[in-house]
């Protein structure tokens, strides 16, 4: 019997950003390239050597008499900067290398000479000579040598009506953009990319390696949301940033009304809708199933029009026909939580594809998602669907068996309050009225739990008078030192386990083995004997550095083997999951973490729900740590949910908010497990 089909396009066009991009330039960017010419990015930057080799003819060479390009100036700048920054070829001899340090010294008096006599009269002409690769260092030379004095303010202007596209380079030199901060106001209320500069300061990811913005500070408050406004009124528009002006955080200077959010809301769909309708998109989808007669408990495939097809036996439901298992369904059938009673259901950077992480453009306040969490969520939500369907075969409810659950099988199993309380909505309420029913109960189980763990009983009394929501955050653990975290402050171990396991290493790529399309060098070294000397000399330093580090050796053979695998084991759990459950591991596990915290490899912390898990619930219930939540318990608390006759969102919000429970008994049967078997001796938890 099928019970929930539901199918969802996937959002691509996330790749029209940098089609975009590469449309902008060509229409604005009429500096020549020259590939030819030095250039300097950054002391990190890998292509370093081959400018490095680009420039040795000019370095073994005499400096000329005159300087008349501003270009061969910019790149004695460039090739200068890799002298400051102590970067050599390594084929240079150190009298090379002394020779080269002393004419670098003359190419700064060259460079400084030049552009002291640059002016209000020649900087218009020699602005428009200039290579694209050298706009950067123009303006880092016009800002730090004070240049810009010389530069009245109407040919600044002039600059920028000519060169529009140069205003994403001079909003990086904070001297610049304060001397001129008039003329740049002017420029960007009316320059069409506006709105994104702003987005891109205020809302975006921080980029690695990317300069930081100044924002004159003559432009108002005011002036930025007519910046946004007029774009979203634009016809060059992206749908990315349309997203982000929808739920962008409002701060002290920059401040996006309610209004405006609805614009770009509506515009966002309208346009979604013609994407779809022009270019279509990946469409995927879950089928859940609850068969008679089934061979498997549980099975699961994947067709070929990308449709995952669940299904549970209902013979072994009936069969366990009993409130307290029932509710383990949600762990052992459909897998809410994994061995170690951590959700399944989270968003985790790990599983997040390479065009997901790189592609599109998001806030650094978002939850970040991708099409595994996206399906996950309609796997979850399709599951209790059918399962509240077959409960209601059974005569039950999903609300019954976790009322069972909170209120007479924790007490037995675990000694919990034998006065918990949870009050379950009526069938015949609408789910309009079952959330606003469910809704103060989820809150009034999470403060019970919080009594519970800090005065050993439930004193409701004591709950009622707080009216105030609990944060998820603060609902505490019963056992300390539960979750295990990486210290990512540890920058010497982050950088052991990105070797590890990122599909990034190039240490997964090594003969015979290139074809076999293995992702990480975790996959590699325990699937395959992997002879050390096969790798490139550019690898062995990184292999090396394992080595030194304890984590492979290298047998009488010549094959690479794993020296510790329990450390190496935490290492994948964290690095998949982003935190572990300490009593879960085996005892020898948990001898190997308590080694690592002495290390100061990992850290321990203590509270009812992760903070994975808390961000997930956030997500979900308010708006507190991310723009893009959906903000379930603040809507209908504050009357701002879908009218009541809007069936189908008032029982979305209904079986999330039922979900959302589920997890929270889970996590609390966890807890109590957890709490019984230290009391009991017990080296770990299990179950």
């Amino acid at each position: 019997m099928s019970i929930w089909v539901l199918q969802q396009r996937d959002l691509q066009y996330r790749n029209l950003t940098l089609v975009r991009a590469l449309k902008r330039q060509t229409v604005q960017n009429m500096h020549q390239h020259d590939l030819n010419r030095v250039e300097f990015y950054s002391k990190e930057d890998m292509a370093g050597p081959h400018h490095l080799s680009k420039g040795e003819h000019i370095l073994r060479n005499e400096k000329k008499s005159t300087y008349k390009d501003i270009n061969d100036v910019l790149e004695l700048y460039n090739l200068k900067k890799y002298f400051d920054n102590e970067l050599y070829l390594k084929s240079w001899t150190q009298d090379d290398i002394d020779n080269f340090k002393q004419k670098a010294k003359e190419y700064g008096k060259i460079v400084g000479q030049f552009f002291s006599i640059l002016t209000d009269v020649n900087v218009v002409a020699l602005y428009e000579q200039l290579l694209h690769g050298y706009i950067h260092s123009f303006w880092e030379i016009v800002n730090n040598q004070n240049v810009f004095k010389r530069i009245s303010k109407p040919t600044f202007s002039k600059i920028l009506e000519s060169k529009p596209h140069s205003i994403h380079e001079i909003l990086s030199h904070k001297g610049v953009v304060e001397y001129y901060h008039i003329e740049i106001k002017i420029f960007l209320l009316t320059y069409s990319q506006s709105a994104e500069i702003l987005l891109n300061f205020y809302e975006t990811e921080n980029e690695p390696h990317r300069s930081p913005k100044f924002i004159p500070k003559s432009l108002t408050i005011a002036d930025k949301e007519n910046i946004i406004s007029n774009y979203l009124e634009s016809t060059d528009i992206n749908l990315n940033y349309i997203g982000l002006i929808e739920n962008v955080r409002n701060r002290n200077d920059f401040k996006i009304s309610d209004k405006t959010r609805l614009k770009a809301k509506r515009l966002h769909k309208s346009e979604m809708e013609k994407f779809f309708a022009d270019k279509g998109g990946m469409t995927y989808g879950v089928s859940i199933s609850f068969p008679e007669n089934a061979e498997k408990i549980k099975e699961g495939h994947i067709d070929d029009k990308l449709v995952a097809h669940y299904s549970y036996s209902l013979d072994f439901i009936k069969e366990n026909n009993k409130p307290y298992l029932l509710f383990q369904n949600f762990k052992y059938l459909f897998e809410f939580i994994d061995n170690q009673n951590r959700i399944n259901l989270v968003s985790k950077k790990s599983q997040l594809g390479l065009f997901e992480r790189i592609m599109g453009v998001h806030s650094q306040n978002e939850y970040r998602i991708g099409t595994g969490f996206s399906l996950s969520e309609m796997t979850s939500q399709g599951q209790i669907y059918g399962y509240n369907i077959i409960l209601t075969e059974l005569n039950t409810s999903i609300e019954n068996i976790l009322h069972f659950a909170f209120t007479t099988a924790f007490q037995v199993k675990y000694g919990f309050a034998d006065n918990a309380r949870f009050s379950i909505p009526s069938a015949i309420n609408s789910y309009f009225e079952k959330v606003r029913l469910l809704a103060p109960e989820f809150e009034s189980i999470l403060k019970q739990f919080k009594l519970f763990v800090e005065d050993g009983n439930i004193d409701f009394e004591l709950l009622q008078i707080s009216s105030s929501p609990s944060s998820i955050k603060d609902i505490p653990s019963l056992n300390p030192d539960k979750y295990i975290y990486f210290n990512t402050d540890n920058k010497e171990m982050v950088g052991c386990s990105n070797l590890f396991f990122s599909d990034q290493t190039l240490l997964a790529y090594v003969d015979p083995f290139k074809e076999e399309k293995y992702h990480t060098f975790f996959d590699l070294v325990v699937n395959e004997q992997i002879s050390f000397n096969n790798y490139e000399e550019h690898q062995k330093p990184q292999l090396n550095h394992l080595i030194h580090k304890g984590f492979i050796s290298v047998d009488d053979k010549g094959f690479i083997q794993i020296t510790n695998t329990e450390r190496l084991f935490v290492f994948k759990d964290l690095y998949d999951n982003e935190f572990a459950s300490f009593y879960r591991y085996p005892i020898e596990f948990q001898k190997e973490v308590l080694q690592m915290a002495n290390e100061n490899i990992v850290l321990f912390e203590s509270s009812l729900f992760s903070k994975t898990e808390q961000s997930y619930f956030n997500y979900f219930l308010n708006k507190s740590e991310f723009t893009n939540g959906i903000d379930l318990r603040n809507s209908y608390l504050h009357g701002t949910q879908a009218n009541p006759d809007q069936i189908q969102k008032h029982e979305y919000a209904y079986f999330m908010y039922l979900k959302l429970l589920i997890l929270t008994m889970l996590k609390i049967d966890d807890d109590l497990q957890i709490s019984k078997a230290i009391k009991d001796g017990t080296e770990r938890a299990n179950g």
